[in-house]
């Protein structure tokens, strides 16, 4: 051993692996890819020890199973044998040597036996069973014990026909001593203290739980029964999953929430984040936005607070929660979502969730803690017969109706505009050629202006257009009913003592824009193996997903407003169901006369062409792989191997056909005449391809040692420890081809940088945005350690502490290695005496714990990031900037976190309790500060503020009726969660309510101001009050503004949230309903959107809100005081954005929404006929997103679903999903 530079005492490999794991990593992006001579060296090194451990291991693994294996099979036939003599037997035939006390000999009752061909551990077992004594294996000799140290304890355990229940797991509570129950059912459990409780777990089964405290071994046994499952309230014990180990949740002291395969099931929905929003206390799923929130953040970064996912023991590579594609407009699991880590999850696949949420559950994640932990794991094989499952999901529901808009029908669209049209907000598009083309009603009033056609038909034109209504045409050729369908099949069972499953999933997603969809395919195996008489096991795991989708904008632009967004009269189809095609950039006739007539492409569009001719492909491929070696050297003691591989591919293609608008638009404009005539062309004829290539992988590699042992009956240690290593890595890049032919593949070689004429007599070039090859490699070390004590099974401690190092934060190692640590305690005090005078509290737990976690720090960098350019074109040399300069002062987010709780279960197990009390500091969070401009750059990240939080959650369930044929199980989860600034370093200097990212000290980071509302001003325009009450107009700079001078409305988050989900079951109906709830928040009601408002100007160029809101805008001096809505003559920009961001605007956000309502029937078994092929069959039907049961505003909106004048903020309508389970 030798110190290490920093004085900690370490081997020599550990100084090594830093100098090499943790070499200064600086990548040229222009530059060939290739590894580093450096890291190639300790790679070549690392596997080559790693390559004499494992020979090392497996030497160790041979030779240990040549000994078990070499075990002859014991026959014993004895009369009334003493102890020593049968002793002697076995020692004759094994080899075994042993050692007895003269006192053991004289308790030991004289036994008459007969066994033949028998292992020793179940020689041993049966001549023990009911003796007052027990036995210890080690080291080749057996050692008798006293029973009230340890014991053994065997038997058969069998279902209620007394069919013996082959893989049945028996197990010492809360400790890793356990055994598998063989073919006939016979099982033997050694090493048992007396006041153990031992549990029998199987499939199907009740869970059973025999306390032995005062249980003679004679008294157990043989046969031990396992009673079916029944529809009840889940009693069995659910394993919490740590992503490190596996507990009792009844033992923990951490606040962590386990939500089990059954729970997952109840709500058939097809997304993961739908079937868990509302069912877990303090955490916050929104489907809409597509994040999680644990408790309450951290960091002032909505992006940096998600919670670390983690499959199977790893981090998963993509914890984005959404991704590509991110225009489907998806009604059922909502757009983007499809490729969101959650919501890419086969519900189908996953055994358990664990949440974990305060520092003694999460702190053993380290700097990736502080945020909580979801810990996904997926199914594994059960032992017994083979089983066949198979599911079909299909989900439906319409698009929102056109008719909720909350816009103008065509007659009030047309009297704003003939508003905007004799204030003179248009000039006439005819009087030169470069105008763009107006709308109907427009044109008809120039029409008219210019003497073309009288008043009176041009009122008769305009009542026409009024009267018409494109709504159902637009239902008809750009929207559809959204469906989902999912096909899931399984197989689950063992086959040689190898436990399997796999399971194949198909999912197709329609959404409600047409030409948009997605399909998913994921196939899962896991298989788990044990060797040398369950001493060393193996576990081996692979998914597979493959996402292909098509996402095309046309629809969507078509009902937003924007330069191709309809008016209320515009026309799909005419009266003979043609499609109609609509001039923007120039009038019909510059279009047609003056370019088109010359061989210009057409320069017209029609919403229903783009839907084929502009799309983006979407092709993602996701593979992980997971292996486990696990050894039991000693009955406490286990060695585990493990590690994960993932690689990911996404690449996109972006197709924009040579008659796309886009590309004729863009050809047309960069072609020229030249004097013979000829069209020259600037942009290459053909179509655009863009493509995008992006790579990712990632690979952990873990060593952990985990110790098991109790003493003297009362004294438990649970310890683990490990080290893992971890790499991360993106690479990608993006290409753009013009001139593509989408036949034949080819394109033309173009020079991005050569400017060509355009039409209007100027210069342009392509402007191509490709980027080189970008490469990002994170890489971690880490060592962790977690030790917990038990005293009397009702006292607990636990802690933890775990040292992170990872490259992606500063250079300095003062900055970069920092350790996470974690103390915990856990009284159950209904095992005291004083509480068992309580006869109606079945247990009553505290619990309480302090730690700290990290965040990534992700707004900057410790290396220098350099972005190369396209050649420049004077100096014919490569061009590039620094993106974002090198920064080694960044450390770890830090948090420290305070929790305590309390847990209770009482009325006969039908009522359960759960209360934690949190509170959080977070301390060096990143944030801009201002940095001296001479060096390029006005402002740079470090670690300079602090925040802290706090938070109640409660879980209540009960068993609210129990007879025969019923039962009405509910469970309501309620939660509070406040945030404040602490320390941001710089004054309050916020002046306009917009600046709502900025963090502001002694406020939430989710604060909302607004301007003080003062009414219009008889010209219609706004006006506001400053802090001492004095108006100001709207010409009025507020640049003199301070905090004071704004009105602080509160959060714009729910400070109080929860879900309530009630069970109903009568004999096989199962009917459930959930509600969600948050209050306490506000939200701004932007019905008028300032980046819409037409301006004062007749040289206005642009499209009108169609906002309904507007009908009741200022019109003429009196409107000011019947209405709050800024009129369009004589307004500004200061009047429009004034208005927008007041206080009127601002409402009170709490609401109850009606989340879910699902019915559910299970066929008995009498009606699945003699010949049972078909096991089990359930049907089912939910409704989702079936809208407010009650809000606190009284305005006719959805606090969640602000409308912003485009279609896709309409909140979702009912969605319908129905599905089938099938087992086999």
């Amino acid at each position: 051993m030798s110190p290490c530079q920093e004085g900690h005492v370490c081997p020599k490999i550990n100084k090594q692996m830093y100098q090499y794991f943790f070499a200064n990593e600086k990548y040229k992006v222009n530059q060939p890819i290739h590894r580093p001579p450096v890291f190639s060296n300790f790679i070549i090194k690392l596997l080559m020890r790693f390559q004499l451990f494992c020979i090392l291991f497996l030497v160790l693994f041979l030779q240990t199973a040549t000994a078990l294996h070499g075990q002859n099979k014991i026959n014993l036939n004895v009369k009334r044998a003493s102890l020593e003599e049968i002793l002697q037997q076995v020692r004759s035939q094994t080899g075994y040597d042993y050692v007895i006390r003269p006192e053991h000999n004289r308790s030991f009752s004289p036994l008459t036996i007969s066994l033949n061909e028998l292992e020793l551990s179940e020689v041993l077992g049966l001549c023990f069973q009911g003796q007052p004594l027990g036995f210890i294996v080690r080291n080749n000799t057996i050692i008798v014990t006293d029973s009230q140290q340890q014991r053994t304890i065997n038997g058969i355990v069998t279902d209620t026909q007394q069919k013996p229940l082959a893989g049945a797991t028996v197990r010492i509570k809360g400790t890793h001593n356990q055994t598998l129950t063989n073919s006939k059912g016979v099982f033997v459990l050694a090493n048992v203290p007396s006041n153990a409780v031992l549990e029998i777990s199987y499939l199907g089964y009740e869970l059973r739980q025999i306390d032995l405290s005062g249980t003679p071994a004679s008294n157990l046994g043989p046969l031990f029964v396992l009673k079916p499952q029944i529809a009840a309230l889940d009693e069995v014990s659910v394993m919490a999953n740590t992503g490190y180990q596996k507990l009792d949740p009844g033992k923990t002291t951490g606040s962590l929430v386990v939500i089990d395969e059954k729970k997952i099931q109840q709500s058939p929905a097809l997304s993961l984040m739908e079937r868990l929003e509302g069912q877990i206390p303090g955490v916050q799923f929104d489907t809409k936005t597509h994040s999680i929130l644990v408790r309450s953040p951290n960091t002032f970064s909505g992006s940096t607070s998600t919670p670390l996912i983690v499959i199977d023991g790893f981090p998963a590579m993509e914890q984005q929660l959404t991704a590509n594609p991110t225009g489907s407009g998806n009604r059922l699991s909502a757009t983007g979502s499809s490729a969101g880590i959650l919501n890419n999850f086969n519900p189908d696949d996953i055994a358990s969730i664990t949440v974990l949420k305060d520092a003694a559950a999460a702190s053993i994640w380290g700097s990736r803690a502080a945020n909580g932990v979801i810990v996904i794991e997926t199914k594994a094989g059960k032992m017994g017969k083979n089983t066949i499952n198979f599911s079909s999901i299909f989900g439906t529901s319409a698009p929102p109706s056109l008719h909720d808009l909350r816009t103008m029908n065509a007659s009030e669209y047309i009297d704003f505009e003939k508003e905007m049209f004799d204030n003179n907000f248009y000039y006439d598009p005819t009087s030169g050629w470069r105008a763009p083309n107006r709308s109907d009603a427009i044109m008809t009033m120039f029409r008219t202006k210019r003497g073309e056609i009288s008043l009176a038909e041009q009122n008769s034109i305009l009542s026409q257009l009024a009267q018409t209504d494109n709504r159902q045409q637009i239902r008809n050729e750009l929207l559809q009913a959204a469906q989902n369908q999912q096909y899931n099949l399984s197989f689950n069972g063992a086959v040689q003592g190898a436990r399997y499953y796999a399971s194949a999933v198909y999912s197709k997603d329609r959404p409600i824009y047409r030409e948009n969809n997605t399909n998913n395919m994921s196939l899962t195996f896991n298989v788990e193996n044990s060797y040398f008489n369950q001493r060393l096991k193996v576990a081996l795991g692979i998914n597979h997903t493959i996402q292909k989708s098509n996402v095309n904008g046309a629809a969507i632009s078509a009902i937003s407003p924007g330069t191709f967004g309809l008016t209320p009269y515009n026309l799909l189809l005419d009266q003979n169901g043609q499609r109609i095609s609509r001039y923007y950039a120039f009038t019909p006739t510059v279009a047609q006369e003056r370019f088109e007539s010359q061989g210009y492409l057409p320069w017209s569009y029609n919403h229903i062409d783009e839907l084929t001719q502009s799309n983006d492909h979407y092709d993602n491929n996701l593979t992980r792989f997971t292996g486990q070696l696990s050894y039991r050297a000693y009955s406490w003691l286990n060695a585990t191997l493990s590690g994960s591989y993932q690689k990911g591919l996404r690449n996109m293609q972006s197709l924009r056909d040579k008659n796309s608008y886009e590309m004729r638009d863009l050809i047309n404009t960069g072609t020229t005449v030249n004097s013979g005539g000829k069209l020259i062309y600037g942009v290459p004829l053909g179509g655009k391809y863009v493509t995008s290539n992006n790579k990712m992988d990632d690979y952990s590699l873990r060593f952990q040692l985990d110790g098991s042992k109790t003493f003297h009956d009362i004294h438990q240690v649970d310890v683990f420890a490990g080290s893992e290593i971890r790499q991360s890595q993106a690479m990608g890049y993006l290409q753009t081809r013009y001139g593509f032919d989408k036949d034949t593949y080819q394109s033309t070689v173009i020079n991005p940088t050569v400017p060509y004429k355009d039409i209007y007599g100027g210069s342009k070039t392509l402007n191509i945005q490709d980027a080189p090859i970008n490469i990002d490699r994170i890489r971690y070390l880490s060592y962790y350690a977690n030790a917990g004590y038990t005293l009397l099974s009702k006292y607990f401690l636990s802690s933890s502490i775990r040292f992170d190092d990872a490259t992606i934060i500063g250079v300095d190692r003062s900055k970069r290695a920092k350790p996470f640590w974690s103390a915990g305690l856990r009284w159950d005090l209904h095992k005291e005496n004083f509480m068992k005078t309580i006869p109606w509290i079945n247990m009553l737990s505290w619990r309480g714990s302090i730690g700290t976690g990290g965040s990534v720090p992700k707004d900057g960098t410790s290396f220098t990031l350099y972005s190369a350019s396209i050649t420049d074109f004077f100096t014919q040399l490569p061009t590039g900037s620094i993106v974002i300069p090198a920064n080694q002062m960044l450390g770890w987010e830090t948090t420290r976190a305070f929790n305590t709780g309390l847990d209770l279960t009482a009325i006969n197990n039908r009522l359960t309790i759960n209360l934690d009390y949190y509170s959080k500091r977070s301390y060096g969070i990143v944030a801009s500060v201002p940095y001296n401009s001479t060096y390029g750059w006005s402002s740079l990240s470090f670690n300079t503020s602090n925040m802290k939080s706090h938070g109640i959650d409660i879980n209540i369930q009960g068993q609210i009726v129990q007879k025969a044929g019923w039962q009405w199980n509910s469970a309501l989860n309620l939660s509070y969660s406040d945030n404040k600034v602490t320390d941001d370093r710089f004054p309050n200097t916020l002046k306009t309510p917009e600046q709502t990212s900025t963090p502001i000290e002694g406020y939430p980071i989710d604060q909302l101001f607004a301007y003080r509302w003062a009414g219009l001003d008889n010209k219609g325009r706004s006006q506001i009050r400053d802090g001492q009450g004095n108006i100001l107009d709207s010409e009025t700079s507020t640049d003199d503004f301070s905090p004071a001078d704004l009105l602080y409305m509160g959060r714009m988050s729910a400070p109080y949230f929860g879900g309530w989900t009630n069970t109903l079951s009568y004999k096989n109906f199962t009917f459930t309903a959930r509600m969600t709830m948050k209050f306490g928040h506000k939200v701004r009601w932007k019905e008028v959107n300032s980046t819409q408002y037409p301006s004062n100007t007749a040289g206005f160029d642009g499209y009108l809100p169609n906002s309904k809101a507007l009908v009741d805008r200022w019109r003429q001096p009196g409107d000011e005081a019947h209405t709050d809505i800024p009129g369009v003559i004589n307004t500004n920009i200061n009047s429009i954005q004034r208005f927008e961001l007041a206080d009127i605007n601002v409402i009170d956000a709490s609401h109850i929404r009606l989340q879910m309502l699902s019915l559910n029937y299970s066929f008995p078994a009498s009606m699945l006929g003699n010949n049972r092929t078909i096991k089990s069959l359930s049907i089912g039907a939910t409704a989702t997103n079936l809208g407010l049961f009650w809000k606190k505003t009284g305005r006719d909106v959805d606090p969640e679903y602000m409308f912003d004048g485009s279609y896709s903020s309409m909140p979702p309508v009912t969605s319908y999903v129905f599905r089938v389970n099938m087992g086999f």
